[in-house]
């Protein structure tokens, strides 16, 4: 058996589907579903049940899988800390980013400017064969071994200022029944807490508009087109003159970053976090 061989086997194991272990080593499924006959061939015995469409680790390949995958975590440790001894950080951190997308920036631009060696890959959606080191969302769809609070900041809801409700002094969520609302797409924190809100209050929000990017969610409110839940803390100083913040019912949002099981914790990685912790610290309202 060899390295290569190993990390397919692993990977197929995670993903349960040969296709998408080919795909995220662009071979062919073919190449895949081959080396992993080898394999078994070489250790005597099956490894996976085979099913339609989806592969699952039988007893003895669940076992095969924790010792590969440990050894594996082991040599990429040691890469890592060969690479370490170099003058300056390298590597590649790969983010998964659902919320507080302007404090990961601005930790990614302090960041570079110590270690431009670094390079940073950063997705805005969840996509199960995506690989990631660090997760950032207030839920982890995903196996992690750990989880760091980095913001705990109130929600608020946002209106055009003509709104009739913007110049109320208290009004609950209930009040809110007949608004169109604008929210972030199905997987965003946003929408989950625009959806559970309204629902603990009765009804099922008229969701108007829905978009993946929180500049043009402002933008809609701005120019009257709905209401919308939005952060109190990290969307600070974004709001323009005619958007009115109205507090209601202490809700809050928790956002976190999450580590991704079974996958060393690389120093790049490290030393990031603790950037982020500290941006994420600054200017906080609350």
């Amino acid at each position: 058996m060899d390295l290569l061989q190993l990390k397919y086997f692993c990977n197929a194991a995670e993903t349960e589907n040969f296709s998408k272990t080919a795909k995220k080593f662009l071979v062919p499924t073919s190449n895949i579903s081959q080396s992993i006959k080898r394999l078994e061939n070489e250790l005597g015995c099956e490894l996976f049940e085979h099913r339609i469409n989806k592969i699952l680790l039988n007893s003895v390949g669940k076992r095969f899988y924790d010792n590969v995958s440990q050894a594996l975590l082991l040599l990429e440790s040691a890469r890592e800390r060969t690479i370490e001894k170099g003058e300056a950080l390298q590597g590649d951190i790969y983010i998964i980013c659902l919320s507080n997308r302007r404090k990961v920036t601005n930790a990614i631009e302090a960041f570079t400017q110590k270690h431009p060696q670094v390079n940073f890959f950063i997705h805005h959606s969840i996509d199960a064969e995506q690989d990631f080191d660090i997760f950032i969302s207030d839920i982890c769809p995903y196996e992690y071994s750990k989880k760091i609070l980095i913001v705990d900041e109130e929600i608020c809801v946002a209106m055009n200022k003509n709104h009739p409700l913007a110049s109320e002094t208290d009004f609950s969520i209930s009040a809110l029944e007949n608004e169109r609302f604008i929210t972030m797409t199905p997987n965003s924190s946003l929408h989950r807490i625009t959806v559970d809100t309204c629902t603990n209050a009765g009804f099922a929000p008229n969701i108007a508009i829905q978009t993946d990017d929180p500049f043009y969610l402002r933008k809609y409110i701005e120019m009257g087109l709905g209401i919308a839940f939005v952060p109190s803390n990290s969307w600070l100083g974004l709001f323009s003159e005619n958007i009115v913040l109205k507090k209601a019912d202490n809700i809050r949002r928790k956002t976190y970053v999450f580590l991704p099981r079974r996958k060393h914790l690389k120093r790049s990685v490290e030393m990031f976090l603790q950037v982020l912790k500290d941006k994420a610290a600054e200017h906080s309202i609350e």
